[in-house]
């Protein structure tokens, strides 16, 4: 009995290292090219169509901010501190993209990969706040999606 619930035991943890804490969802690793500097790379609209097939992290802004600690401060820190680049682009401009469809509010951090949301910071919920407040908030969140790190 004892060998059993040891392997049982074992199995569950080894299964459980594969996943993150994520609803069973692998993390993934954005394309390479935004594993370099920490920093918000501009684009207008129409540039979006050239990252069909990648993965990347964008963060689409407005031009105020009425939070007591800008996001964008927030989002450039952990940028910064894993030297993650991330997509930005004005809400005006994010507004003409198949993306807002989904996402209504800036600003907002959305998760891209194959041209595709995987997840997103929705700024018109209270339950999000916290990660455009915290950069530990915002740092766990987003690791439960992509890896800081290149392969």
């Amino acid at each position: 009995m004892k060998k059993i619930f040891i392997i049982m035991l074992s199995f569950l943890v080894l299964t459980g290292c594969k996943l993150n804490q994520n609803d069973g969802k692998e993390r993934m690793y954005l394309s390479d090219e935004y594993y370099n500097r920490g920093e918000f790379i501009e684009l207008k609209s129409n540039d979006l169509l050239d990252k069909i097939d990648d993965t990347y992290v964008l963060f689409t802004y407005n031009s105020y901010c009425s939070l007591p600690v800008p996001c964008e401060d927030i989002f450039k820190s952990f940028a910064k501190k894993y030297d993650i680049d991330f997509v930005s682009i004005s809400f005006e401009e994010f507004k003409n993209t198949k993306f807002y469809n989904t996402v209504k509010y800036a600003p907002s951090i959305i998760i891209i990969k194959n041209n595709e949301i995987v997840d997103y910071l929705d700024a018109n919920s209270d339950k999000d706040l916290n990660k455009y407040q915290d950069q530990k908030e915002f740092e766990s969140w987003l690791d439960k999606y992509i890896y800081f790190n290149k392969k």
